[in-house]
């Protein structure tokens, strides 16, 4: 925990993959590295493009020390990307989100998405950086990899 720099809040899990299947925490630990290492997926590459942009010369070992990523809302939403009522994302907020971010004082918090900025006022969280999605469709939105080029910028600015 004391290497985390940067906390990446996203809005709530996806589908899981085609093909994705887990025995453990291990397992499924390993394959989200993996995907985030390979870029599986537009979200992943999108991710491996912040993480790299903050730490450009470490490996990807490295960066992933200091990354901590968490959902605003750790289950996922009924229809992929839909809605999560607002008792879920308080519920889900206080008793988990939280409490991570407890662990983490001294670590710039990113909310990725309007979904992952409102949940995080919702629960009182005041200090953070807003910037656009990483997933689709808001990540295709204009501005959007403008915005992740704040993250870089503002962990400087805390170092």
């Amino acid at each position: 925990l004391d290497e985390v720099e940067l906390v990446l809040v996203y809005a709530e899990p996806g589908n899981p993959l085609p093909g994705e299947r887990h025995t453990g925490l291990e397992s499924a630990y390993s394959y989200s590295n993996r995907t985030f290492e390979s870029g599986a997926t537009q979200f992943h590459l999108n991710v491996k493009s912040i993480i790299s942009s903050c730490w450009p010369n470490l490996s990807f070992e490295e960066q992933m020390r200091r990354v901590w990523m968490t959902e605003s809302v750790l289950c996922s939403a009924p229809v992929e990307g839909g809605r999560v009522s607002a008792a879920v994302c308080r519920e889900c907020g206080s008793r988990y989100l939280l409490k991570q971010l407890a662990l983490l004082p001294n670590a710039l918090v990113v909310a990725l998405g309007s979904k992952a900025r409102d949940r995080l006022r919702m629960i009182g969280v005041k200090d953070f950086l807003e910037v656009k999605s990483v997933a689709p469709p808001g990540c295709n939105h204009r501005g959007a990899r403008e915005s992740w080029a704040r993250i870089p910028e503002a962990l400087n600015a805390v170092r």
